[in-house]
């Protein structure tokens, strides 16, 4: 194994336990001292590939947090069809099949954000977080917007709104998961969403006359 690859695996490493750690015990509560040891590697590893805890951090939200959003929550939006149907079968999927996600340990955007929000001197991490949820709301904006085009979806609701309910209620019931290990929450959650994103249909008759409009045309 060459210099490169070891440094890239240790550096990995560091970046998966430290993940791990401030997910579950909070920004505060973890060290790098703590992170080094749990790692099994050395204080100079770790300032080989890191400035400070601030860089290290800056560097799981990218890596970690970040990709997790994206892979799990914005890309399957790109499928086409039915968006009451895409995002019903996709919430279920991952709060009840996926099990590369931990709920035990809650959502790891709102952890973060929650550990980050208040520091005074971490606008950048704080800049970082947002801008994920940025992402992932003007994902879902757009994403509603085509369920309007196809005509799935009525065109006086508030895509803004709808995207920014979506995300804080599916966050929430992520994070209200750490405190019971029932899954009934998540089933009764995924209920619940189904009958709201139906208020969100395009009456029959509507579409009906839209289809006729733009077949006429």
């Amino acid at each position: 194994m060459t210099q490169e690859i070891k440094r890239k695996l240790t550096r990995q490493t560091m970046i998966d336990k430290g993940y791990e750690l401030i997910n579950t015990y909070g920004y505060h509560a973890v060290s790098v001292d703590r992170i080094i040891d749990d790692a099994d590697l050395t204080k100079g590893a770790f300032y080989y590939h890191f400035k400070d805890k601030h860089h290290f951090v800056e560097t799981i939200i990218q890596e970690r947090v970040s990709k997790e959003i994206h892979s799990n929550f914005i890309e399957p939006l790109n499928e086409r069809g039915n968006p009451l149907f895409i995002l019903s079968d996709l919430m279920h999927e991952k709060l009840l099949k996926d099990k590369s996600l931990d709920q035990n340990l809650g959502c790891p955007l709102i952890n973060f954000i929650n550990d980050l929000s208040h520091e005074p001197n971490e606008y950048k991490l704080q800049a970082q977080l947002k801008e994920i949820f940025d992402d992932w709301k003007i994902a879902l904006i757009n994403f509603l917007y085509r369920g309007i085009e196809g005509l799935y979806l009525n065109r006086h609701i508030d895509t803004e709104a709808t995207a920014e309910f979506i995300i804080a209620s599916f966050e929430g019931i992520r994070t209200l998961k750490k405190v019971t290990p029932n899954n009934g929450i998540f089933y009764n959650y995924i209920q619940q969403l189904k009958n709201y994103l139906d208020t969100l249909k395009i009456p029959k008759e509507e579409a009906e006359a839209q289809r006729y409009h733009l077949a006429d045309n």
